[in-house]
């Protein structure tokens, strides 16, 4: 039994000296911290991602109205130019109609003086001349009314010609006006051209420098994904390592509850033999009557042993009663049984069923006196011993069973 303790206090510590390099709870969480602040960089990145997003259309969308005013501006431009060039054409030539006129005013002018001025100096000639040459006063008068038709024909030509003369200049008038305002036209257009330009470049610039900086977003969401992917692994990691640590834990305080056990066991045994070679019997502080009245000495006790059939050490998560074949096996305290039946290594058994998880177990008996769902009273026989399962001989394997966890009986025995 030295040995065995002193192989359990080896192994005791060697789990011990394993978790303490295991990482804390603390250390998971601080990994946990810097994977949440990693998200919540994510998080702030994406809403960045977004209002770049909404910028870059703002301002896609502006230039694409400025490029529509552009091109209907440029539209307009040409069309002033066109209109700009035909007024001036038109110009040119009512000058040269107002020249024409002009010179047809000089000319009609001109005429119509040399024949006042010959009439004037050949006046009295003229008639005499148009009366001796009258074939008769019909031939004389309607040469009379001739000259004077001449006459009144050559004031109403000049009056024509200056009314033609004025026509020309009122349209030339118009046209120079015309011209005036589609110059004005031209010059405020081309202004607005180079101001809604000038804007659209500006906006251009803006765009290039959000699609920059979604780039640059873009490259660190990247990087983040990439980082936050490493950190899970991490978070993972350290839950894992945490998980082994507490498996560790368990490990070493199960190992030092065996060892425990094992010392209370080597101790039980020696108590029992001491009351075996003295004839006495076995007492307790529990409430559990024992369960081979008659038989109280104990050849294997609860905690680690040798295995009878392999001589490796393993734990015996009750205690052994010899006692001759058929002696009477009795309930150790009231209650249902639960089961009654054979099992390979149990070999005949039965487990009752004393409420709040309580449960005691008997095995290897001979003979099953109850069945399942029997109720049953402390101290009432329920099986005979025997030596069927695995067993080296005739003997009752006594359990305690609290909440699925196998106790030791002796804390329940009295």
């Amino acid at each position: 039994m030295r040995k065995l303790s002193k192989v359990l206090g080896a192994g005791l510590a060697i789990v011990l000296s394993i978790s303490m390099a295991a990482p804390s709870f603390a250390d998971v969480n601080n990994e946990k911290d810097k994977l949440s602040d990693l998200n919540a960089q994510k998080n702030k990145a994406a809403r960045q991602k977004n209002e770049l997003e909404a910028s870059k259309s703002d301002a896609e969308a502006y230039i694409s109205q400025v490029d529509k005013q552009l091109t209907k501006l440029a539209t307009d431009i040409y069309e002033t130019n066109q209109k700009l060039d035909k007024t001036k054409d038109k110009i040119d030539k009512t000058n040269k109609k107002l020249k024409s006129a002009q010179e047809s005013i000089t000319v009609q002018y001109s005429d119509m003086k040399l024949r006042i001025q010959y009439m004037y100096e050949n006046g009295d000639t003229q008639m005499l001349d148009l009366i001796l040459n009258s074939e008769s006063i019909t031939d004389f008068l309607n040469k009379a009314e001739y000259i004077t038709e001449l006459s009144q024909y050559d004031r109403k030509m000049l009056h024509k010609l200056k009314e033609t003369k004025q026509a020309i200049a009122d349209a030339k008038d118009t046209l120079v006006t015309e011209k005036e305002n589609l110059v004005t036209m031209q010059k405020k257009q081309k202004n607005d051209k180079a101001q809604l330009e000038q804007l659209s470049d500006s906006k251009k610039k803006e765009l290039s420098t959000y699609v920059a900086l979604l780039e640059d977003n873009e490259a660190s969401s990247a990087a983040l994904d990439a980082e936050i992917s490493a950190q899970e692994q991490k978070v993972a990691a350290a839950e894992q390592q945490s998980i082994d640590a507490a498996k560790q834990e368990a490990a070493r305080k199960a190992a030092q509850e065996a060892q425990n056990a094992a010392n209370n066991n080597n101790n039980n045994n020696n108590n029992n033999n001491n009351n075996q070679n003295n004839g006495g019997s076995h007492s307790g502080n529990g409430s559990f009557g024992w369960p081979c009245p008659g038989y109280t000495s104990v050849s294997s006790g609860y905690g680690y042993r040798s295995d009878p059939f392999s001589g490796s050490s393993s734990f015996h998560n009750g205690i052994d009663i010899p006692a001759p074949a058929g002696t009477p096996v009795v309930a150790a305290s009231s209650g249902t049984v639960e089961w009654a039946n054979l099992n390979p290594t149990a070999g005949n058994w039965i487990g009752i069923n004393h409420g709040n998880g309580v449960y005691t177990i008997y095995m290897h008996m001979s003979a099953l006196l109850v069945s399942p769902g029997t109720q049953v009273s402390a101290g009432q026989t329920i099986g005979l011993v025997g030596t069927t399962g695995s067993s080296t001989g005739n003997h009752l394997h006594f359990t305690v069973r609290v909440n699925g966890a196998y106790q030791n009986p002796y804390d329940y025995l009295n």
